[in-house]
């Protein structure tokens, strides 16, 4: 791919297509899994609601000449769930994605579990074609700083232990691994690690 200035800017609900491009990417196909053939176009039409996790308003795009290639989705702890809007957008399909959950009871319960004063990074995906350029980064370091800027004490986000490059990645701009779920062992004993690393010293927190 040929070089070209990338630029950062907050999603909008046109971008919602996109992202659930992405955030299906990020998940290894989850979505897929919890909401069949038409899983793409229900998590865009959620994605394109505001006020809730999954909302494009938590989302930052990379694009280059206009092209989005990449983008990070995350928001501080007490973000309203996007539950409710999901199961309203999937409506029969909701059952599905319910037996699917069961199977995966264990990953989804970490998945689940967030602290006070935590910036929890969702998602981060980048355009096969433009991998390698550092969008990663780029983006990974565009959420500390949002993370800050809510005045935050940790960032935290998941990742499948098989998924090296992505933990490599996390750990080289200070990720730690702080904790690790149970097998999903119906969903093939997939397992996520929770990474996190300290975005502000508690001591800027006087009154906690």
């Amino acid at each position: 791919m040929e070089t070209r200035a990338v630029v950062l800017r907050p999603a909008t609900a046109g971008d919602a297509g996109f992202l659930a491009w992405g955030l299906n990417e990020a998940a290894g196909g989850l979505f897929d899994s919890l909401l069949g053939k038409r899983g793409p176009a229900i998590l865009a039409a959620v994605i394109a609601q505001p006020v809730h996790a999954y909302s494009f308003e938590h989302a930052v795009v990379a694009e280059a000449s206009g092209e989005p290639l990449g983008f990070c989705q995350g928001f501080p702890d007490g973000t309203p769930a996007g539950t409710g809007a999901m199961v309203a957008a999937a409506r029969l399909r909701a059952v599905r994605a319910f037996s699917v959950a069961v199977l995966g009871w264990p990953v989804f319960a970490a998945l689940e579990r967030h602290q006070p004063g935590e910036w929890y990074l969702q998602a981060v995906a980048v355009r096969p074609q433009a991998r390698g350029l550092g969008l990663g980064s780029t983006l990974l370091r565009d959420a500390l700083t949002r993370a800050v800027a809510a005045d935050c004490d940790t960032l935290t986000l998941d990742v499948d232990v098989a998924n090296e490059g992505a933990i490599a990645l996390y750990e080289r701009l200070g990720l730690e691994v702080v904790s690790t779920s149970r097998r999903a062992v119906l969903l093939g004993d997939v397992r996520v690690h929770r990474m996190a690393v300290t975005v502000k010293s508690s001591d800027s927190h006087p009154g906690r």
